[in-house]
């Protein structure tokens, strides 16, 4: 997704690419089973129920993450839009 700015064109930088570069691991540790994903520099990690599956729980917390990044983006395009409206 791309926004338009008066000097060109900018990425959104809160895109997650879900099926690039990610890996899954079931750790067992504060206590509990965990899933974590790990790429692009980050690390997510969510409760594990042991009779989920895992791959669903592994779809399920890359899109809690894509879409608290996509509110983020969308906020921020507003507030960047709100600025341009007033000079």
């Amino acid at each position: 997704m791309f926004f338009k700015r008066h000097a060109g064109y900018i990425s959104n930088p809160f895109t997650l690419y879900w099926k690039k570069n990610w890996t899954f691991q079931i750790v067992h540790m504060e206590g509990g089973i965990h899933i974590e994903a790990k790429g692009l520099g980050i690390c997510l990690r969510a409760p594990f129920i042991p009779n989920d599956n895992p791959m669903i729980a592994a779809d399920n917390l890359i899109l809690r993450e894509e879409k608290n990044r996509k509110s983020i983006y969308n906020s921020w395009k507003l507030k960047t839009s709100k600025k341009e409206i007033l000079q």
